[in-house]
C-alpha cells in the first residue's frame, strides 16, 4: 500500500522537475520574470559555462568534471543539498547557473523570499534562506576543496559576518522593480547581477589607498574594503605600482608588488597593510603616482589590467 501510493507521487515529482526545465528552455521564466531575466542574462552566472576564459582554463584541468564543471552547470542545489558539493547536470549546460539552480526544489516548486507573486506555472515556497543567502551561496562559493571559488570561508571569519550582512549585501544590491508579470506594483528585491571581478565599479569599491611621502621613501597604506579575501580567486592578481616622475613627466623609477594566492599574500577582509618603498628618492617638483590594478588571469596583458584605485602626489 505504502509503496503503491508513493510511486505515482515520485513520478509526478519527476515530471514537475522536467516541466520546469522544459519551461526554462521554452522561455517561460523569461516571459513571466522579464526584469529579473534581463539582469541574469547579462551576469556571469548566465555565462558561467560558455565564458571563454572559463573554458580555456577548465580545458587545462585534469578531471575537470569533478573539479570545475559542477559549479558552472550545477543541478538544482535545493535538490542536491545546500552547502553540499554541487553535481554536474547533463542538460542545458549552456545556461550556466540559471534560476533553476538556486530556486527549484525536488517537488518542482520554486523557492524565494517573501512577497512572491502567485503563478499558475509553478508552486511558490517562501524560504527564509533567501533573506540571508550566504549558506546558499556557499554551495559553490564556500567549498574549501575548490579554492578558486571559496570566498565564503574568509567571509565567515570576518567582522562583516557578525552583523546582518550576507553575500547579497554587496553582490546583489536592493532594487525596486516588478517581480513578475503577475505583479501590480514595484517591490524591493535583490538584483540578479552578482557584480564581481568583471565589474569595474565593484573593483573600485574593493580597496582604498593612502600615501605618506618622505624625501627617501614612499609609504603606501592599502586597505581591503571587501568582506572576503582579496583577490577572491586563485587566478586573480592585484598589482600595486609606484612610479616616480620628474617635473617634465619622464619616468625616473617604477616598482611593482603582486598580491595573489600564488604569492601567498592576499589581503584578509578589511585588512590594512603598509608597503614601504624606501628606494624612491623624490625631490621638489617630482610626481609620485600610485596605482592599484587588477589582473583577471595570469595571461591578461598589462594593457587590460583594471584600475582599482589611484593616488597622485606632487612633491612640494
Amino acid at each position: 500500500m505504502l509503496i503503491g501510493n508513493l510511486a505515482p507521487h515520485a513520478k509526478d515529482t519527476t515530471n514537475r522537475v522536467e516541466e520546469a526545465y522544459q519551461g526554462f528552455q521554452e522561455g517561460k521564466c523569461k516571459s513571466c520574470h522579464p526584469a529579473i531575466w534581463r539582469e541574469w542574462e547579462n551576469s556571469m552566472h548566465a555565462k558561467a559555462w560558455v565564458d571563454e576564459i572559463y573554458q580555456e582554463v577548465a580545458n587545462q584541468i585534469k578531471d575537470r568534471e569533478a573539479k570545475c564543471d559542477q559549479c558552472h552547470a550545477p543541478q538544482p542545489i535545493l535538490i542536491t543539498g545546500i552547502g553540499e558539493m554541487p553535481k554536474l547536470r547533463n542538460k542545458q549546460r549552456e545556461a550556466g547557473v540559471s534560476c533553476l539552480v538556486c530556486h527549484l526544489d525536488a517537488e518542482g516548486a520554486m523557492h524565494g523570499p517573501p512577497a512572491s507573486a502567485e503563478t499558475y506555472f509553478h508552486a511558490n515556497v517562501t524560504n527564509p534562506i533567501y533573506t540571508a543567502p550566504t549558506t546558499l551561496c556557499s554551495t559553490c562559493h564556500g567549498q574549501p576543496t575548490v579554492p578558486e571559488h571559496d570566498q565564503v570561508s574568509s567571509f565567515l571569519e570576518s567582522k562583516f559576518a557578525e552583523g546582518d550582512k550576507s553575500c547579497a549585501t554587496c553582490h546583489m544590491p536592493v532594487v525596486n522593480r516588478l517581480q513578475s508579470t503577475a505583479s501590480y506594483e514595484s517591490i524591493k528585491g535583490r538584483k540578479h547581477t552578482w557584480r564581481g571581478s568583471r565589474s569595474v565599479a565593484q573593483l573600485r569599491r574593493a580597496a582604498a589607498l593612502q600615501l605618506e611621502i618622505a624625501p627617501e621613501k614612499v609609504n603606501v597604506m592599502l586597505q581591503s574594503k571587501t568582506g572576503h579575501i582579496l583577490p577572491g580567486g586563485t587566478l586573480r592578481t592585484i598589482i600595486l605600482e609606484v612610479k616616480l616622475l620628474s617635473p617634465k613627466g619622464t619616468q625616473r623609477q617604477k616598482e611593482q608588488i603582486s598580491i595573489s594566492d600564488k604569492k601567498q599574500n592576499r589581503l584578509l577582509p578589511n585588512e590594512e597593510r603598509t608597503y614601504i618603498f624606501d628606494t624612491l628618492s623624490s625631490a621638489i617638483g617630482d610626481t609620485v603616482t600610485v596605482r592599484l590594478m587588477y589582473q583577471l588571469t595570469p595571461n591578461t596583458p598589462e594593457s587590460e589590467w583594471i584600475l582599482m584605485a589611484e593616488k597622485i602626489h606632487i612633491v612640494r
